[in-house]
């Protein structure tokens, strides 16, 4: 093994064993390890060298770390293992080489052994899965984001753990865990699952007394702490001890099967134009098998069809995830982001989790999600995105998942993803898509109808397929007299809406998720006399700090409601954002500017 994170880092080669002392260096090598074989940007390396706050020299400075680890690791003769990869670096780890991977495969061997009902082979693949471990991940690498990820390499030891000691207890080995119980309490003494295990031990090595005594310590434990009585597990194990002299269930017991999700919306009839990205997205995760857990993040501007191909893709990749496909939209019905704790806790649920059960915190849902998740096949479609954090503790821990991503932003915060970007469809696309839905000899009788049509709708999926339907609803209404109604700027957004499907909606979700000076400029956007933005922005916007306005600019370009262009005009605000930007000007809200502060 050349690369070693599972405790303090080290490198392997040449018959010697490194510990790099410059504490950057450590940062940097921790943060490419921690995503190998991937590309990790040069402003996330900066993240992690100054937690969100780096300085001016912050690029020469990662290029001058990079370039002392590329020479210590031609001395160890791994050279060329760290490779300049816009927009930053990778270091190329093979199979076998870095513990974690190891540690990942050993994992997953494990559960399928259990599965399987093969207790000894569980045991000894988790056991070695667990001797790969020197201390705490990462350990003397001084970086929060680092430890972050530490932290959660952590928990996924103890959850190994404790899936070992459940396979030890099933094979009636109680009195040999008794004492790594303890000991486990004594570091983790809020883990519930720990006490009932420990409970169980003692009950089955004939210990009644001291299984009752650690109930009562534990109950002392979770109300001096937490306020809270212990779990249903805590009580029934109480009881059982109580009534029947016994904690343990038999060894032979057969395990419950596991829930079989299927929260996919139905599949969508048609798409069209979409031939390529779906192909990418079910390329990149229909091969989850390995440690890693591969992730795809679709983005696009409102209405351009990213639920559409990712409901496609899951569907077409379902057999592909046998043990099921979960599916939850992260936008609520006001258009306000999904908090992370909600989203697990319904997955929860729908992994066979009773509700009544549902731990109360973030971190101990995210476990328990993780755990249950583990070493399964599933799908886990997460559309609608506002932002990475709602994604993160979504994150299965171990291979075996694949995931698949919605945002109208390019979350880039998501390391390793595959990214597949939507533009609108092409105009022979779009007209495809409004016959699909009308029959060709509508569309034929006025072709230059149909193409002024879809460029009225911005070629976007959303609008064509609203046009399309109120064209369904009028079977005596020509493409032309729609095409004529949406001529009107001021009419154009209220005429696509229809059957619950809004174009103004989505807009507006996209502009309430704006900070309020992103909000502002957009509004006063809405009273350029064209689509191009002028250069700088601050001529037109007088006694706007040009610094304040470049970044509320780039907010708007993140959230797919500005273009980015080429030559001498960047930035456009065309089609029906503009509308929409011309309508919110209209409003009563103010769009001043404060005025710049003299130096």
């Amino acid at each position: 093994m050349r690369f070693r994170i599972l405790g303090p880092l080290e490198i392997s080669g040449a018959g010697h064993t490194l510990t790099v002392t410059a504490a950057r260096q450590r940062v940097v090598l921790g943060t490419l390890l921690l995503d190998a074989n991937c590309v990790v940007s040069t402003a996330q390396l900066a993240d992690a060298l100054w937690d969100d706050a780096p300085p001016s020299t912050a690029r020469g400075q990662v290029q001058i770390c990079v370039s002392a680890l590329r020479k210590t690791l031609t001395r160890l003769g791994l050279p060329d293992r760290i490779v300049t990869r816009p927009p930053g670096y990778l270091i190329e780890v093979t199979d076998g080489e870095m513990d974690l991977h190891y540690f990942d495969r050993l994992v997953l061997a494990g559960q399928q052994a259990l599965a399987g009902s093969r207790l000894d082979d569980a045991a000894e693949a988790f056991s070695a899965a667990l001797a790969l471990w020197r201390g705490s991940a990462l350990a003397g690498v001084e970086s929060p984001a680092v430890r972050a990820a530490a932290t959660r390499l952590d928990e996924r030891r103890l959850a190994v753990t404790e899936d070992w000691l459940d396979v030890e207890l099933h094979r009636g080995r109680h009195q040999h865990v008794v004492g790594e119980l303890r000991e486990l309490l004594a570091a983790h003494p809020l883990r519930e699952r720990l006490h009932a295990q420990h409970m169980r031990a003692l009950s089955g090595a004939g210990r009644q007394a001291e299984a009752l005594a650690a109930y009562r310590s534990a109950r002392r434990t979770f109300l001096d702490e937490l306020g809270l009585e212990p779990g249903g597990e805590l009580r029934r194990l109480e009881r059982a001890i109580l009534t029947d002299g016994r904690a343990d269930e038999p060894a032979d017991d057969a395990p419950t099967p596991p829930a079989v999700p299927r929260l996919l919306p139905a599949d969508p009839a048609e798409l069209i134009g979409r031939d390529e990205p779906l192909g990418v997205v079910c390329a990149a995760l229909g091969d989850g098998g390995g440690t890693s857990v591969p992730v795809v993040a679709i983005s696009g501007p409102v209405g351009v069809g990213k639920s559409t191909v990712a409901v496609r893709a899951a569907h077409a990749l379902a057999p592909a995830y046998p043990d099921g496909q979960l599916y939850l939209r992260l936008l609520d019905a006001d258009g306000r982001p999904v908090p992370p704790e909600a989203a697990l806790a319904r997955f929860l649920r729908a992994l066979g989790l009773p509700g009544a059960t549902v731990p109360a915190g973030l971190d101990e849902r995210a476990e328990l999600y993780r755990n249950r998740i583990a070493g399964r096949r599933v799908l886990v479609v997460l559309d609608d995105v506002t932002h990475e954090r709602q994604v993160l503790p979504l994150l299965p821990g171990t291979g075996g998942a694949g995931v698949l991503v919605t945002s109208r932003r390019r979350l880039t915060g998501l390391t390793g993803a595959r990214s597949v970007h939507l533009d609108p469809l092409g105009v022979e696309d779009s007209v495809r898509l409004l016959a699909s839905a009308l029959g060709l000899p509508r569309l034929t009788a006025d072709p230059a109808g149909s193409a002024t049509l879809a460029g009225l709708c911005d070629n976007l999926p959303l609008a064509l397929r609203i046009a399309a339907a109120r064209l369904a609803a009028r079977p005596h209404w020509t493409v032309a007299q729609l095409a004529g109604r949406l001529r009107h700027p001021s009419r154009r957004l209220d005429e696509l809406s229809f059957g619950g499907l809004d174009v103004r909606t989505r807009l507006a979700t996209s502009y309430a998720a704006l900070a309020p000076a992103a909000r502002l400029l957009f509004r006063s956007l809405g009273a350029l006399p064209d689509a191009d933005l002028p250069t700088p922005l601050t001529t037109w916007l007088p006694g706007a700090r040009e610094a304040d306005v470049e970044d509320a600019l780039e907010e708007l370009v993140d959230a797919q409601l500005v273009e980015v262009g080429v030559g001498p005009t960047r930035y456009r605000l065309s089609g029906l954002a503009r509308l929409y930007a011309a309508e919110r000007l209209a409003s009563d809200e103010p769009t001043g500017h404060a005025p710049a502060e003299s130096a």
